[in-house]
């Protein structure tokens, strides 16, 4: 059942008028409508008024960031819009006037599952690049602990996913556009968001794309169950809130949707009782950034949320689409499983960061090289679980919400600017060119590395010199080897290393010698330029720290640390005196 508006007639676009309840402000009004386009019809917009003003529309919703949407009789083309957007800012006591511009998702559905998950494994040899998910998790990243709220078409109950939900909200006001018949709920089920030709400017049959369901599963399906896929970051935990439905979304519910996300109120929406560390915004549209989404944005911001969005897939400057144009975002762009800009990737500097989306040239139909992850089996309603690739800058930006919950569930007093930093920081700048392979365009940082932003994370001085040292380990070492020495050197003040604390980070499979024995990295940074720190290999505390067969203590290892720069040490466990500790 549609909403019923009480509309009143005004001029030939049924015009709602603005009642002024209080007094009147000089400024003149700002008309945001460089957004508009020539072809796209619009009905929906949003009036903000003065300070002290106070200004009501009839018959219309209130936004959590002080707006109030508008509708006009019936839709209108660029021109009728500008039009009606001038009355309404005519009227006393209005600050500004936007279209509520439209959004769709970032990716499109593909054929059903075929092929693995390679973002999370593949190494880019052309670009000497890595996305490294897998290595991040030798960590003991996981996600634990962090709330990913997922913006999307709403979510199906995957059993690949389920465990990892918690309660959403379903944003969208128009009961036309959501396919389960009402406005806003508390159920953020996804119905389908099929298309017939004809419908939503469909030119032909578009069948339900589940495209929040698979966004979730990149992001935190249940890794070790013996099922299905793994999720980027696989202890998180999902919020799913539905914005889009069969004919995309709006930006009045999508601002509404960031700052409940981030645990602000929202008015006529419950409280969120789990807020959102992480928002993801697969989704977007043209136009630039309103002063209604940006305020959303910035409240989301202030209060410790980092908003991730989708640099869209139009393969042209994302500074032209919403709202991966919006300040403080973390805007997502798109590679191939080669580690090069995808061709369908939005670019520019508007761009922070790439991840993987899945390849874009003439590999376009093949399945393979698309990002694997939970949908419906259903063409048009629900019919069951099943898994499906897709591509686009969507599953980029899945990526990087994956990648933020496992760097929170490790340093969660980080801010959505560190946040920030971090990604770039980890990113491999990717090659330009304008080959076949060689972008001529610039994608931010480059690609994100996981494994990099977390041991990255790790220092807390990382500037000056530091030390990476590989530790080769044999198969039947009975655990975990970590460092353990004078950790006064390294400013933390305890005597003695706490293995816990600073936790051997695995960057490799095999031994740097070629032999295929197991190694692991360990990272000593912010130390003292020129210093020497004093280290034994411990399999987690003192009594099993190195001894030789008489079970007398090894001498210390050293490692200098340079001037600058740093530092690569080579260490090899020789014998670890069986598996009890030495009398």
């Amino acid at each position: 059942m549609r909403r019923t508006l009480a509309l009143l007639a005004a001029a030939m676009c049924g015009l709602v008028p603005v009642v002024v309840t209080a007094g009147q402000v000089s400024a003149a009004p700002v008309i945001a409508a460089d957004g508009l386009r020539e072809g796209q019809l619009y009905r929906s917009f949003i009036v903000t008024s003065k300070p002290g003003a106070a200004a009501r529309v009839a018959g219309v919703r209130t936004l959590a960031t002080g707006g109030r949407t508008v509708r006009a009789g019936r839709p209108l083309d660029a021109a009728g819009a500008r039009a009606f957007m001038a009355e309404l800012a005519a009227a006393p006591g209005v600050a500004a006037v936007e279209p509520d511009l439209p959004v769709t998702r970032t990716s499109t559905p593909d054929d059903p599952r075929y092929g693995e998950q390679w973002p999370l494994w593949q190494v880019y040899g052309q670009t000497d690049s890595a996305f490294r998910v897998d290595e991040a998790w030798d960590t003991g990243a996981d996600g634990s602990g962090v709330t990913v709220a997922v913006l999307d078409t709403g979510f199906r109950p995957h059993a690949d996913l389920a465990p990892n939900l918690v309660a959403g909200y379903d944003f969208i006001a128009d009961a036309a556009n959501t396919a389960d018949g009402d406005g806003r709920d508390g159920d953020a089920r996804d119905p389908g968001d099929w298309n017939d030709e004809g419908d939503c400017g469909a030119t032909a049959f578009s069948p339900s794309s589940w495209h929040g369901t698979h966004i979730a599963g990149i992001i935190a399906a249940v890794r070790d169950n013996g099922v299905g896929v793994a999720g980027i970051a696989p202890r998180a935990r999902v919020q799913p809130v539905r914005v889009l439905g069969t004919c995309g979304g709006l930006d009045s519910d999508i601002a509404d949707a960031i700052v409940w996300a981030s645990g602000a109120p929202v008015p006529g929406a419950p409280a969120n009782t789990t807020p959102a560390r992480v928002i993801n915004m697969s989704l977007g549209g043209y136009g630039p950034c309103g002063p209604t989404l940006q305020a959303a944005v910035d409240k989301a911001l202030s209060r410790g949320t980092s908003v991730v969005v989708s640099a869209g897939n139009s393969a042209a400057d994302a500074a032209a689409y919403h709202p991966a144009n919006c300040d403080g975002v973390i805007t997502v762009g798109a590679t191939g499983d080669d580690g090069y800009l995808a061709s369908y990737s939005n670019y520019g500097d508007t761009v922070e960061v790439a991840a993987p989306g899945g390849w874009g040239y003439w590999r376009n139909n093949d399945p393979a090289h698309r990002v694997l992850s939970t949908v419906d089996a259903g063409t048009r309603e629900p019919a069951g679980d099943s898994y499906g690739v897709m591509r686009g800058t969507s599953q980029a930006a899945a990526h990087v919400s994956g990648a933020i919950a496992l760097l929170l569930s490790r340093r969660p007093e980080l801010t959505p600017a560190q946040v920030s930093e971090s990604l770039t920081a980890s990113a491999h700048r990717l090659p330009l060119g304008g080959g076949w392979y060689n972008s001529p365009y610039p994608i931010g940082g480059g690609l994100i590395d996981v494994a990099r932003m977390i041991a990255g994370s790790e220092c807390r001085v990382c500037a000056g010199s530091a030390a990476i040292i590989d530790v080769t380990v044999p198969a039947d070492t009975p655990g975990t080897v970590h460092l353990a020495g004078d950790l006064s050197v390294l400013g933390t003040g305890r005597p003695d290393w706490d293995p816990g604390a600073v936790k051997a980070m695995r960057y490799l499979r095999t031994s740097w010698d070629g032999t295929g024995t197991p190694a692991w990295r360990v990272q000593l940074a912010g130390v003292t330029p020129g210093a020497t720190v004093h280290y034994k290999l411990t399999l987690g505390n003192w009594p099993t720290v190195e001894k030789d067969r008489d079970c007398a203590e090894l001498p210390d290892r050293a490692v200098t640390l340079p001037d600058d720069g740093t530092l690569w040490a080579y260490t090899t466990v020789d014998n670890w005196n069986g598996t009890a500790p030495c009398s």
